[in-house]
Parts: C-alpha cells; structure tokens; sequence
C-alpha cells in the first residue's frame, strides 16, 4: 500500500510529464534527477533529500543507479512511470527492499565475470558471487589484491569498472534491467508495480 494519496502520485506523474528529460546529479527544477522530481513533485523543492514517504533504502538506490545508467533508460516510460509509485514505498518494509537490493546487486556483478576474467581475478569472483557473502566479497578482495597493494587494486579495480560500464554500458545496463529492479522494489508494497505504474 502506498503511502501517498491519489492525488500526490498524480502530482508527481504531472511533474515527470511536463518534464521530458531524468538528469544524473540532482539536475535544475526544469531537468532534474528520478528524486528531485519526485520532490519537485510533490513539495515543488528542487533536492534529492529522499522524502519520508519513501523507503531509504529504495531512494538511496534510485539515486546511485539512475546516476550510472544510460540516459534512455533512465528516461524510458517504464522508469518514469514507476517513479510516483516509488515515492510511496515508505519505511516500513526496508529489510525487503535491502534483500531485494542486495538480490540485484549479486545478479550485476555476475554480469561483470568476463571482465575479472580478463582481469585475472576471475576465480574469485566466480566464487564471491557464488556465495553471495560478506565474507566471499571480502576473500574476493583480498585474493585479487595479492598482486599489488591495496591503492593499485583499487585503481584496477575503478579502471575495470569504468571500462564495464562504459565501454560495454549497453549490453550490460539492459542485462542488469534496473527498471525490472526498480519494479520489484515498489512491488513489496504496491502490487501496481507489476502493471507499470498507476492506472488512469
């Protein structure tokens, strides 16, 4: 159950429909980020404080995700027609959405196996998300660390990733589906995240 009224998700579905273009970083009252609008929607503030009608854990994922992100899919149908409803996540339900989350984030870095393969830390990661552990992500870490110091790793490591979801950012983004993602995070508690959105 959301915990908006009617009449604020269509606020904030009147907001993102005047307003053709998602931004990453919090953007201007004119394009600004999946938050901000909601905001924008809502109170007419221009922030990405994530407001206390939505889940923590649901806002401070929208924010680093739709950051990183191709801009169509941040500016798909789909995900801004999932925004009004993840305003009304609330916090009641945040160890589902964390599992959720934490469930998404396994599958992504699954995706990014080819690329510790080449790197030459494949075996570790193979067996980090295998396990799905604390403890496996921080073996992973220190097994692909042996061959340099922890400063030179973290720099291979950003070098990876930025060649992941740069260089490759098309097929990855739509393998890791984060409109799926986002679905499945307001569907804990609004069952109309699985139709798209709100109904007319």
């Amino acid at each position: 159950m959301s915990t908006l009224t009617a009449t604020q998700e269509q606020q904030i579905a009147a907001w993102l429909a005047a307003h053709p273009t998602l931004t990453a970083g919090v953007g201007t009252a004119e394009a600004a980020c999946s938050v901000a609008a909601i905001n924008l929607g809502l109170t007419g503030t221009l922030t990405d404080s994530i407001p206390p009608c939505m889940s923590r854990v649901v806002g401070r994922w929208i924010i680093v995700v739709q950051d990183r992100m191709p801009s169509d899919i941040r500016n798909s149908v789909e995900w801004r027609a999932l925004l009004p409803l993840a305003a009304g996540t609330g916090r009641g339900h945040e160890s589902e959405h964390l599992a959720v989350v934490l469930s998404w984030m396994w599958d992504t870095l699954a995706l990014l196996q080819p690329l510790a393969d080449r790197r030459g830390f494949g075996a570790e990661w193979r067996r980090m998300v295998f396990a799905r552990t604390t403890e496996s992500a921080r073996a992973a870490y220190a097994d692909a660390a042996a061959y340099a110091d922890a400063a030179a790793y973290a720099a291979a490591y950003a070098y990876a990733a930025a060649d992941a979801y740069a260089a490759a950012s098309a097929a990855f983004w739509r393998d890791a589906d984060p409109v799926g993602c986002l679905r499945r995070l307001v569907a804990v508690t609004d069952a109309r995240a699985m139709a798209g959105g709100p109904q007319p």
